[in-house]
């Protein structure tokens, strides 16, 4: 196993990348990306650096560092990828947590081929993956579009589209466009820049406007092809300009780097164990008991993980019930899944194929690192409770903005288990931002809830 020490003197650069892990025998077992190759590797090594079992077992195994510089964080995104793809590491399977994967199709089957993001494989169009967060995918699409104006329609029509009129499609769908010159100017080029191959693209594009320059100078001075070649010289080198620039300000990596630092900056202040790898958030909605909800969402690494987030129909009396009450059966209900997992993990009656996959099941259920609940003092003190009660030793924090503080300036008070005085962090902490993002982002899942529950209360 390689020492902080061995890292350093590898003399990592500060660009983006991609990293791979290799182990004794020369075989990668892990590929990564990274907006900042030095700092994401070395911060493998760092101390207080919290390891998942899975992560940890990896680290063991790691005998050396490669890494593969390029000009940009999507570029260090889709290399990442490709080469998942070409040597499938044992631990990108591993440390994906069964996370379904994502990929960005071109449909090659349609007579106008599109762009898009997906997480189903058939057997038409070609794809490039897989990719884990939806956010760089995202992004990605909307940084390819504004080099390769793509089109989202799968047939010409007599109308261009939406995106059309505001400069984000050729206007092919219209008619406006030739069906030939857009597969040949704005698909291929896609397909290899997804294919890491934007130094082949540079390339054919300087090769034409030598071409070029090369017949303006048999023509004369004021002859109209000198002229159209001179326009098409002109907007190929605009191309370029606008290719480069784009891609130098598209921060895709940089997003999720900040996140997993944010989370780290709350361990410090918060004076974890470990830094916390799986975040849950709850939050109550509900209009005087009437459609009472309650939402469970949770952050890995930094990040939204939709797939484990759960929805709770309160079952209290309507009309009965205030907050904390309704707090503390959401967090009775979401606790019984450890106790179930647990009495799995001591040989409690596992022995037949429904019970496995049932237990598969609860596996997403698994205990949090800390709990973060929307509210003061009052829903703090009845999740310590809940937990207390459970058997179970969670950190656990409550945000709060206090008496008819509302505004987005108003200052959050971050309350603890045992102490009288709130806390204060000032708006500029990576630590409240996370804690922010995720009462947010709970509130949101809970009032959608609560609203849907309710159309469906006025349709009835």
């Amino acid at each position: 196993m390689l020492s902080l020490d061995d890292v350093k003197n590898l003399n990592i650069p500060k660009a983006p990348g991609s990293y791979q892990f290799k182990d004794k025998g020369g075989k990668i077992i892990y590929v990564g990306k990274a907006a900042n190759l030095a700092s994401r590797v070395l911060s493998y090594w760092q101390k207080g650096a919290s390891h998942t079992p899975a992560k940890s077992a990896m680290m063991r195994e790691i005998a050396a560092v490669d890494w593969i510089e390029v000009e940009s964080e999507i570029e260090a995104l889709l290399l990442e990828a490709n080469l998942i793809k070409k040597y499938q590491p044992s631990f990108n399977v591993v440390l994906r947590d069964d996370k379904r994967f994502l990929y960005i199709k071109v449909s090659t089957e349609d007579e106008i081929p599109g762009v898009f993001a997906t997480r189903k494989i058939d057997k038409s169009g070609r794809y490039f993956g897989p990719f884990t967060g939806a956010f760089a995918v995202r992004q990605t699409l909307k940084v390819i579009r504004k080099i390769w104006p793509y089109c989202t329609e799968r047939r010409v029509g007599e109308k261009i589209c939406f995106y059309a009129q505001i400069g984000r499609c050729s206007g092919v769908c219209g008619g406006k466009y030739p069906l030939k010159d857009y597969r040949e100017k704005v698909i291929r080029p896609i397909i290899l820049f997804l294919e890491g191959k934007k130094g082949r693209i540079v390339r054919d594009i300087e090769k034409e406007i030598g071409n070029w320059k090369l017949e303006i100078g048999k023509l004369d001075e004021d002859s109209e092809g000198r002229l159209g070649l001179e326009e098409k010289v002109s907007h190929a080198k605009r191309q370029l300009i606008n290719m480069r620039a784009v891609l130098d300000h598209a921060n895709i990596i940089g997003v999720g780097e900040k996140y997993e630092a944010d989370v780290v900056e709350l361990a410090k202040v918060l004076t974890l164990a470990r830094v916390p790898e799986r975040i849950e958030g709850y939050d109550i909605s509900n209009i005087f008991g009437r459609e009472a909800v309650g939402s469970m969402v949770v952050f890995s690494g930094g990040e939204p993980d939709k797939s484990q987030y759960r929805k709770f129909k309160i079952r209290i009396g309507e009309g009965e019930a205030n907050d904390v009450r309704m707090l503390a059966e959401v967090l009775e209900r979401r606790f019984r899944h450890v106790a179930r997992n647990m009495k799995h993990e001591t040989g409690g009656g596992m022995n037949t194929l429904r019970s496995t996959a049932a237990h598969t099941r609860e596996l997403a259920w698994r205990e949090p690192d800390l709990i973060i609940v929307d509210g003061g003092k009052a829903q703090l003190n009845v999740a310590v409770r809940i937990i207390k009660k459970a058997g179970l030793d969670i950190p656990v924090i409550a945000i709060s903005k206090g008496e008819g503080l509302r505004s987005a300036m108003a200052p959050d008070k971050i309350f603890f288990p045992g102490e009288k005085k709130p806390l204060e962090l000032p708006l500029a902490s990576p630590a409240l931002h996370i804690i922010k993002r995720v009462r947010d982002e709970a509130h949101r899942f809970a009032i959608g809830y609560h609203r849907l529950l309710r159309k469906k209360s006025y349709y009835k």
